[in-house]
């Protein structure tokens, strides 16, 4: 699938890459990385804004209760 308008590439890149893409439109998606170099840009822009708050965050072990609930 082609994503004709930049805004809409961008708009899609940064919900992928923050992870909020999901489902049939994060399969979409990724299928469309393969063949697309613009949306693949779009993304590398979004990795490259969000490192320094990945860099910044301390990981965190959610409590066991968590996973069973």
């Amino acid at each position: 699938m082609k994503y004709r308008s930049a805004e809409l590439r961008d708009a899609l890149a940064a919900e992928y890459v923050l992870g909020t893409l999901r489902g049939r439109a994060r399969r979409r998606f990724e299928h469309s990385l393969r063949t697309d170099p613009m949306l693949r840009e779009h993304v590398r822009a979004w990795q490259a804004r969000m490192a320094p708050l990945d860099a910044a965050a301390n990981d965190v072990q959610p409590p066991a209760h968590v996973w069973d609930a």
